[in-house]
C-alpha cells in the first residue's frame, strides 16, 4: 500500500509539471501574436503559454504590434507586462487574457539574446498601457505630466509601463482600486547609472460609462473615446462663446454710433472757464511810434553829454 501511494505522487507529479505550460480548456487563448522588434523563435500555439522570442535590436523592449483572440475566446481583456530578474532588469514579456469573471491566462516570451548590461542615462518611458485608459499625448522623451482618461464607472485601474532601455528599472503600483474621481498615479523609471526621472498621470474620468467605451472601441475605424467629451468640444460651449461674443460686438457697434449722434454740450467758440485769454499782438504803428521816441531819447542824452 505504501509502493503504491509513492507511485501515485510521482506519477502525479510528471503529469502536473508539463500540463502548467499549457492553458486551461475553460480559458481564453490567443490564436496568434506578433512584436515589433521581436520574432518568436517557434511556432505559435495556442495551447502553449511559454516561448522565447529573438530581439532585432537587443537594446530596445518590444511591444505589442498585433493579435488575435481563439474563437471561443469571448469577451476578454489583454494586457502586456514585462517579466524582470532580481535586480529590476528586464527578462521578457507577459501577455495576459482575463475576463470578467476572473478566469485568464498568461503567455510568457522570454528574450533569448539580451543585450549585455552597461549604464547609460536613459531614464524614459517608451510604453504605457491602462485597462480601458487613453492618455492625452504620446509618450515623449520631454514631458513628465500626462492626462490618463478612464470611464466614469471604471473600478480597477491597471496600468503597465516598460523603459525606453531594456535595462533601466521601473517603479509603480500596477494595479489602484476605488480612488474616487481623479487621483494621480506616479511611476519612477531608473537609468543604469542610477539617474531617476519621476512620471505622474493625472487620471481623470470622462462622462461614459465601461459599456459604452467598450462599443466604441470595437468599432472599426476606432481612434479616440475621449474626443468630443471635454467642454470645448461640447455645442453649449459654442453656444455661449458665440453669445458672447455677440454681446461685445453688439455693445461696441452702440457705442460707436452713441458718439457718432451725441451732441457736445460745448460750443466751439467758447472759451473753456480755465483758459486765460491770449495776450493780443500790438499794431505795427504803434511799435514804430516806440521806437522813434527811443531814438529820440537817445540823441538827447548825447547831446547833453
Amino acid at each position: 500500500m505504501k509502493k503504491l501511494s509513492i507511485l501515485l505522487c510521482v506519477f502525479t507529479m510528471l503529469i502536473a509539471v508539463p500540463l502548467q505550460c499549457f492553458a486551461a480548456a475553460d480559458a481564453p487563448a490567443l490564436k496568434s501574436i506578433e512584436f515589433n522588434n521581436a520574432a518568436l523563435d517557434t511556432t505559435f500555439r495556442s495551447d502553449a503559454l511559454e516561448y522565447t522570442i529573438t530581439l532585432t535590436n537587443n537594446t530596445e523592449a518590444p511591444t505589442l504590434k498585433s493579435y488575435q483572440l481563439a474563437e471561443d475566446a469571448g469577451d476578454c481583456e489583454l494586457l502586456v507586462t514585462y517579466t524582470l530578474d532580481d535586480i529590476g532588469h528586464q527578462t521578457g514579456v507577459k501577455v495576459t487574457l482575463s475576463t470578467a469573471t476572473g478566469s485568464g491566462v498568461s503567455y510568457v516570451f522570454s528574450y533569448s539574446n539580451p543585450a549585455e548590461y552597461e549604464e547609460n542615462s536613459n531614464n524614459s518611458l517608451s510604453y504605457f498601457s491602462c485597462n480601458l485608459g487613453e492618455l492625452d499625448k504620446e509618450l515623449n522623451d520631454t514631458d513628465t505630466t500626462y492626462k490618463l482618461y478612464i470611464p466614469k464607472d471604471l473600478d480597477e485601474v491597471v496600468i503597465s509601463v516598460v523603459a525606453d532601455n531594456i535595462y533601466a528599472k521601473t517603479e509603480y503600483v500596477e494595479s489602484w482600486t476605488n480612488k474616487g474621481k481623479n487621483f494621480n498615479i506616479p511611476v519612477k523609471c531608473i537609468a543604469t547609472d542610477g539617474s531617476e526621472k519621476l512620471y505622474t498621470f493625472k487620471v481623470r474620468r470622462i462622462n461614459k460609462t465601461v459599456a459604452q467605451v467598450e462599443a466604441e472601441r470595437s468599432q472599426e475605424g476606432f481612434v479616440s473615446f475621449v474626443d468630443g467629451t471635454h467642454f470645448y468640444q461640447n455645442t453649449m460651449f459654442y453656444v455661449i462663446a458665440g453669445a458672447v461674443a455677440g454681446g461685445a460686438l453688439v455693445l461696441y457697434l452702440l457705442y460707436k454710433l452713441t458718439r457718432r449722434i451725441a451732441v457736445s454740450p460745448y460750443d466751439a467758440e467758447e472759451t473753456a472757464f480755465y483758459s486765460l485769454p491770449e495776450a493780443e499782438e500790438a499794431p505795427a504803428d504803434y511799435e514804430e511810434e516806440a521806437e522813434g521816441e527811443a531814438q529820440e531819447a537817445d540823441g538827447k542824452e548825447e547831446k547833453e553829454e
